[in-house]
C-alpha cells in the first residue's frame, strides 16, 4: 500500500486512530460500532447519493455490511488498501475488494474527521462484477 511519508502530526495520529477503528468494526461487521464513528451532524455522500444524520448512515452501512459479511470469519475476502494519505484532519483512501457477491475493481473514500467522530465521508466505486465461485 502507498502511504504518505511525513510524520504526522497529533491531529493527524487521531485521524488514523478512528480510522483503524472504522476499519476493524467494519471487518467485524458490528453496525453499532460503525455508527460510534459518526456524528449526529455527519454525512456520507456516494453515487447512490447523501446520507445524512445517524438514520441514514445506519441504513448505508447496513447495507455495506450486508453485503461483504464478516470478513474476519471468512464471509468475503473484504477490502485491500492500495493507496492511504492523511494530512490534518483528512485522510483518502484508494482500495479494491470483493464482497460476497461481487468484486470492486477499484474504490476510493474520503473521510474528514472532527474529534473522534467521522465528519464527512465520500464513497466512489467502479462498477462492481459478480464473483467467480464461492468464499470459504
Amino acid at each position: 500500500m502507498n502511504t504518505s511519508t511525513h510524520s504526522h502530526t497529533t491531529r493527524e495520529q487521531q485521524a488514523l486512530a478512528i480510522f483503524k477503528r472504522h476499519v476493524a468494526v467494519f471487518t467485524s461487521c458490528n453496525l453499532d460500532a460503525v455508527m460510534n464513528d459518526f456524528g449526529e451532524h455527519s454525512m456520507v455522500i456516494t453515487p447512490d447519493g447523501v446520507f445524512k444524520g445517524p438514520e441514514r448512515i445506519r441504513t448505508l452501512y447496513g447495507g455495506l455490511l450486508a453485503e461483504f459479511g464478516v470478513i474476519d470469519r471468512g464471509d468475503s475476502p473484504g477490502l485491500t488498501f492500495d493507496a492511504l494519505h492523511v494530512r490534518h484532519d483528512t485522510i483518502f483512501i484508494s482500495w479494491h475488494a470483493e464482497s460476497m457477491h461481487s468484486v470492486f475493481p477499484f474504490g476510493a473514500d474520503t473521510f474528514i474527521c472532527n474529534g473522534d467522530k467521522f465528519e464527512r465521508q465520500s464513497i466512489a466505486f467502479s462498477s462492481p462484477r459478480p464473483r467467480n465461485g464461492t468464499v470459504g
